[in-house]
C-alpha cells in the first residue's frame, strides 16, 4: 500500500481546478477477537482494513466514492466517480465543509491504550480462558458457556479538506462477554454480561464471568405472576436499552423530517424533574469520545434533557447550516465507505448518588426488572413499546423470587415521565450510560 502522504499528493493534485472544494477521509483498523470454549481456543481472528473516502462539491452539487486500493490509478479513478456523481446529484445550497478549528489535545481524552502491543497474543488468549474458567467455577449449577470471548481493535482517522483542515487521532478499543447457561432439575436459565474499555487495564474478564453466572443462577426457579400494577425498578443495563431507542429522537434530522417523537418538545417536560441527559464527545476514556467528529468539528458536551425539560438535540455541520441551528460535533461515519450521518457520542442518564441495594430498600414491595426482551421492537418515532420482562420480585425491601413471563407496554415519553428515583450505579454499555431507576405505578402483564 502506497504511504499517506504520496496518498494525499495524489488526491489533491487530481482534484486541483476539478472541482470547488472537497473532502479527503482516511481510515485504518486492526482488530484481534479471541473465543474460549472448554478451556482452549474455539476461534481467533485478525482483520486489518483501510482506505479513503473522497467528498466532492462542484456547483452545489455533492459527490462521494471510497477505495481501499490506494494506487495512482485506483485513486484517480475513484475520483472520476467522485466528480461524475456530482453532476447526477441535486443542488444543494447548504454543502459546504468545515474549516479549520481548535481541538481539545488528544492526549487528555484517553484514547490510546499504548500498552496493547506490550501484551502478547498469549495473555489476551488466557483472558478469554479466565473469563470461561470464572463463569464455570462459580456455582456448579454453571453448566455451559455458550460464548466467551475478548476483542480489541487499533483505528486511525485523518480528515483534510480544501478549507485548510488536517486533523488525524488513534484510538483503542477493548471488550469482552460471554454467554452461560444454569442448570438445575431439568430447567435452564441463561445469563449474559460484558464490559467495555479503552484500556486492557479497564477490563476485569474474572468479575465479568462472574456476574454473568451470577445472573443465571439467580433466575432459576423462576415463577410466572400475576398482573399487577407496582412500582418497577429497572436495573441500568435495562435503562441503557431504552436510552438507546430514545436517543435517535434527539437527532436533528430525524427531529425535522418528523420521525422523533420529540418533534415540537424543545423547551417542553417529558420526563420528571429528576432526570437529566447529556451526550458528551468529550468525556474521558469513552467508547465514542473523539477529539471531532467525521466532518472535522471539534466535539462538545450537550445538554438534551435537565430536570425533564428537553433542552437541546443533537447535530452535523449540514443539518446545522440547513436549519440555521449550528453543529454539535455529532457527524458519525462507520467506515471510508459511508458517509457522515447524526449520530450520538457518550449518551447517558445522569446518576444521583442511591445505591442499588438502597433503591431495592425503598422500594418496599415491587418489581425489579434485570431484563427486557423485544427492545428492538420499540417504535423509535412513537415511542410506543410492547416488552417481554424478567427480574425479581421485591417485598419488604428485600429481592424475594425470580419471575419471568411478564410483558410491559406503554410509551417511552411516558415511562420517563414517572421515574421517581434515579440511582448512583452509573454504567456505561458501550457508548449508552444509564444508573438504574425506579418508576412509580406501572402496570405488569402477568402470565399466570
Amino acid at each position: 500500500m502506497r504511504g499517506v502522504a504520496g496518498v494525499i499528493s495524489t488526491l489533491k493534485g487530481e482534484l486541483s481546478g476539478r472541482v470547488d472544494s472537497f473532502e479527503i477521509f482516511l481510515s485504518s483498523r486492526q482488530g484481534l477477537a479471541i473465543e474460549a470454549k472448554d478451556g482452549e481456543v474455539d476461534a481467533l481472528n485478525l482483520s486489518q482494513s483501510s482506505g479513503v473516502g473522497i467528498k466532492v462539491i462542484k456547483n452545489m452539487r455533492l459527490g462521494f466514492a471510497f477505495s481501499s486500493d490506494m494506487g495512482k490509478d485506483s485513486l484517480k479513478q475513484m475520483l472520476k466517480v467522485a466528480v461524475d456523481g456530482s453532476t447526477e446529484a441535486s443542488s444543494d445550497e447548504f454543502l459546504s465543509f468545515p474549516s479549520e478549528q481548535d481541538t481539545i489535545p488528544v492526549s487528555t481524552l484517553g484514547l490510546f491504550d499504548k500498552e496493547i502491543d506490550n501484551i502478547t497474543e498469549d495473555e489476551k488468549i488466557s483472558m478469554a480462558m479466565k473469563l470461561e474458567d470464572a463463569a464455570l467455577r462459580f456455582d456448579t449449577r454453571v453448566r455451559r458457556v455458550r460464548k466467551a470471548s475478548y476483542k480489541e481493535n487499533k483505528h486511525n482517522t485523518r480528515i483534510i479538506n480544501s478549507n485548510g483542515l488536517d486533523k488525524e487521532y488513534s484510538s483503542t478499543r477493548v471488550s469482552c462477554s460471554i454467554m452461560v447457561a444454569a442448570e438445575r432439575n431439568g430447567e435452564s436459565q441463561m445469563g449474559w454480561e460484558m464490559d467495555t474499555g479503552r484500556y486492557i487495564s479497564d477490563i476485569d474478564v474474572e468479575q465479568v464471568g462472574r456476574r454473568a453466572a451470577r445472573m443465571a443462577v439467580d433466575m432459576l426457579g423462576a415463577r410466572s405472576i400475576d398482573t399487577v400494577r407496582c412500582n418497577l425498578l429497572l436495573e441500568n443495563i435495562v435503562v441503557c436499552e431504552l436510552l438507546e431507542v430514545l436517543a435517535n429522537s434527539f437527532l436533528l434530522d430525524n427531529i425535522e423530517k418528523g420521525k422523533s417523537m420529540l418533534k415540537g418538545k424543545i423547551g417542553n417536560k417529558i420526563a420528571s424533574d429528576t432526570v437529566n441527559i447529556w451526550d458528551n464527545g468529550l468525556l474521558p476514556k469513552g467508547w465514542a469520545t473523539a477529539p471531532f467528529d467525521a466532518e472535522g468539528t471539534p466535539t462538545q458536551e450537550t445538554a438534551l434533557v435537565i430536570d425533564g425539560i428537553c433542552r437541546g438535540h443533537l447535530s452535523d455541520a449540514y443539518w446545522g447550516r440547513r436549519t440555521g441551528a449550528g453543529t454539535t460535533g455529532n457527524a458519525v461515519r462507520s467506515s471510508y465507505m459511508n458517509l457522515p450521518t447524526i449520530g450520538i457520542t457518550n449518551i447517558y442518564m445522569e446518576g444521583k448518588g442511591l445505591k442499588l441495594e438502597d433503591l431495592i430498600s425503598d422500594m418496599g414491595n415491587g418489581l425489579f426488572v434485570t431484563e427486557l426482551l423485544g427492545v428492538h421492537t420499540a417504535n423509535p418515532v412513537t415511542g410506543d413499546f410492547s416488552l417481554g420482562a424478567a427480574g425479581f420480585m421485591v417485598e419488604g425491601g428485600e429481592v424475594s423470587y425470580p419471575v419471568r413471563g411478564m410483558a410491559i407496554s406503554g410509551n417511552l415519553v411516558d415511562l420517563l415521565l414517572k421515574v421517581e428515583k434515579v440511582g448512583g450505579d452509573l454504567r456505561f454499555f458501550g457508548s449508552v450510560g444509564a444508573p438504574s431507576i425506579v418508576l412509580r405505578d406501572i402496570e405488569v402483564s402477568g402470565s399466570k
